[in-house]
């Protein structure tokens, strides 16, 4: 039976159907309406299958072109036509079967209108429908590991003021608190116990007919909490019509975040080389948040050595702390500089700096290294150029640019919507892509190693794109991405300032990423040449690679393994010694999660996401259920906007996110690389250095 009365919905309806129809049962104020099974988008579209992420972008594409066109069953249509025009005007909401649920809410996932005409109920219940098939939709089913479905519930639309109220706080399922929220601004009150199931039809009258007063809103929502069983607390929205009747629109159970176990400090014998030493070490977070492999940990130790870098670097329990170089005999007093050069000659200077130290990294790198040592030399020769010169160079062209988002064509994700559109072959992506990692480790595979993580990011980019087909936030593309290795001059003095800052940042990471993956591969011909297992090679000294046997190595690399992950429990201070820093004053919202500390990366839009890597904290102004989603493994969220119980919020905190929002200026005062401390519990944003560069 395709078209139901609300009354009459159960888990084939979708869970947001299955639970209006408990509150119906339950004599709670509902506005009446029918529900579409989800049976009958299926019988449209057929199975859509979201395991092969690289169809995925055809096969959601091909639906929703099925959608458009084909033609509902004529006693159906004719159903749903006399139903919408008994109704008035319309409400037409998703009902998931992977929506309201108490494994997930996919708060925002899927779309709802509002106020739609009886004779546009048809174009409502496809848009509907339609949302189940953006990539958004799949990303979430691809991660709840359900299959994508979708009823649609139509009902008579109630104009009215919108109260959200959370029956139990996010995170803590047993408090006896209740989060009442109107606009932005949120109240907390005591919890007051349910009223019994209210059986005559007195009793649902008195119901409706209640003030809309926070206490008969919090009653009301505590009834729909024990209607549909939601033990931990339920996510209940309430439209108080200008009459003073209240009526609830959706009730779900919360879906609170798992509980993350406390990280201990470490044993503080671990820091006293550190404090000795006098300067004060910061912890480099931005880009090491993790204990470093022994064959990275050697890589820092011979730099350090070398003093081929302006600061100096150190390990703490496999954690890197860098600290300034110590200060030099005074020099004379330079001569007085000139006056500064308008912003267009300074970047066309910068630019054309750029390309000689960009010419001078590709001599150092160019061809592969005759052996371990060979690499070990170059990539002392590297980091001596690019510490001492390219990093200086990108952050003076940072200090000097105007803040702001600006193009970055050699970025990430300019490369993926490149391919995704055509404009750039998958072989010159994987090729420009491949020496990066998800993190700065050499035990880190590639993606050279890994290029099936490219091919699905671009077939994930090309089925958003198909849905977006000219987004006004997509990052803009002043020219085609140039590889690191093949500066062109010409085109770049033509670049504001601002954009070559941004872009400067993007190539020194590939540069770095290069000099780090020519290590990777001479560790790892080194590693078979002697039987040792790839897995093992950079869990090892290079002293070791070159003397154990393999079942030595295997050992010795597990030990290593175990040593970073008991490491990894440690809640490493951010620095250490040196006189006390300035105290800065969090920046303050309202949030849930624990505290993590990571690298800001300022979203100006959505398009950036496909950049960001698990220790990043994004900074946005608005948290959207989008961007939860494009974002999923990030350290955090950050938002200017948005309340703790709106839809991107609570997606993220199902997804694992720690989130603030409401954290006024957060947009406006952090900088990407900004080392921040998150704490979502206490919605704090708390910055501990300025912008990091290299």
């Amino acid at each position: 039976m395709f078209v139901r009365d609300l009354a009459a919905a159960d888990a084939a309806c979708g869970g947001k159907a299955a639970g209006l129809a408990r509150l119906v049962a339950a004599g709670l104020p509902v506005p009446p309406g029918f529900v579409l099974a989800g049976a009958l988008f299926e019988a449209l579209v057929g199975a859509i299958e979201i395991a092969d992420e690289g169809a995925i972008g055809h096969a959601l594409g091909a639906a929703a072109a099925t959608l458009a066109t084909a033609a509902l069953p004529a006693e159906v249509a004719a159903d749903i036509t006399a139903r919408a025009v008994a109704l008035g005007v319309l409400a037409v909401r998703s009902s998931a079967t992977i929506e309201d649920g108490a494994a997930g809410a996919a708060a925002g996932v899927f779309s709802s209108h509002r106020a739609v005409p009886a004779a546009d109920v048809d174009l409502a219940i496809r848009a509907v429908w339609t949302s189940a098939l953006t990539p958004l939709a799949a990303a979430y089913a691809r991660h709840r590991g359900a299959a994508i479905t979708i009823g649609v519930i139509v009902q008579r639309f109630v104009p009215g003021a919108l109260t959200t109220i959370y029956t139990r706080p996010p995170g803590a399922p047993t408090d006896d608190v209740v989060l009442v929220q109107r606009g932005e601004a949120m109240t907390r009150h005591p919890r007051r116990a349910p009223a019994p199931a209210p059986a005559p039809a007195a009793d649902t009258a008195a119901l409706i007919a209640l003030a809309a007063d926070t206490a008969a809103l919090i009653a009301l929502a505590l009834a729909a909490e024990a209607a549909i069983g939601a033990v931990q607390g339920a996510d209940v929205e309430v439209i108080t019509s200008a009459d003073g009747t209240s009526w609830i629109v959706q009730a779900r159970p919360i879906v609170h975040p798992a509980p993350v176990a406390p990280r201990r400090p470490p044993p503080p014998p671990l820091f006293a080389h550190l404090v000795a030493d006098g300067r004060r070490w910061t912890w480099d977070v931005a880009h090491n948040p993790d204990p470093l492999s022994p064959a990275q940990a050697e890589l820092v130790e011979r730099v350090e050595a070398a003093g081929v870098a302006p600061w100096s670097l150190r390990l703490c329990a496999g954690y890197l702390y860098t600290a300034p170089a110590p200060a030099p005999a005074p020099a004379p007093a330079p001569a007085p500089a000139p006056a500064p050069a308008p912003t267009i000659t300074m970047a066309s200077a910068l630019a054309v700096e750029a390309t000689r130290l960009e010419g001078e990294l590709a001599r150092i790198l160019d061809g592969e290294p005759a052996s371990l040592d060979d690499a070990l030399a170059r990539y002392l020769a590297f980091y001596a150029v690019w510490a001492s010169q390219l990093s200086p160079l990108i952050a003076a062209a940072r200090a000097a640019a105007p803040a702001g988002p600006s193009a970055r064509p050699s970025s990430v994700e300019a490369a993926l919507i490149a391919a995704a559109r055509g404009t750039r072959t998958l072989d010159d992506v994987l090729a420009e892509l491949g020496p990066l990692a998800p993190a700065w480790d050499v035990a880190a595979p590639t993606y050279a190693e890994q290029p099936g993580l490219v091919r699905a990011a671009i077939a994930r980019t090309a089925a958003w794109l198909a849905l977006e087909p000219t987004p006004s936030h997509e990052p803009a593309l002043s020219h085609e991405p140039t590889p690191s290795h093949e500066p062109t001059p010409s085109r770049e003095p033509a670049l504001p300032l601002a954009a070559l800052a941004a872009d400067l940042a993007e190539r020194d990471d590939r540069w770095f990423a290069r000099a780090q993956a020519q290590v990777r591969r001479a560790v790892l011909a080194r590693a078979a040449r002697r039987g040792i297992g790839a897995d093992d090679a950079c869990w090892l000294t290079f002293d070791e690679l070159a003397q154990l046997t393999p079942d030595e190595a295997r050992r010795r690399a597990a030990g290593a393994r175990a040593a970073a992950a008991r490491a990894a429990l440690w809640a490493m201070p951010v620095v250490i010694g040196g006189p006390p820093a300035p105290v800065r004053a969090p920046l303050q919202g309202i949030g849930t999660g624990p505290r993590v500390t990571g690298r800001v990366v300022r979203f100006a839009s959505l398009a950036a996401a496909v950049a960001v890597a698990p220790g990043d904290i994004v900074v946005t102004r608005a948290v959207t259920p989008a961007l939860a989603v494009l974002v999923v493994g990030c350290a955090a969220l950050v938002s200017e906007t948005g309340g703790l119980l709106d839809h991107g919020a609570a997606l993220a905190r199902e997804l694992g996110i720690p989130c603030v929002v409401g954290c006024h200026e957060a947009w406006s005062r952090l900088d990407t690389g900004t080392v921040v401390t998150v704490d979502g519990d206490a919605g704090t944003v708390f910055p501990h250095a300025g912008p990091h560069t290299g």
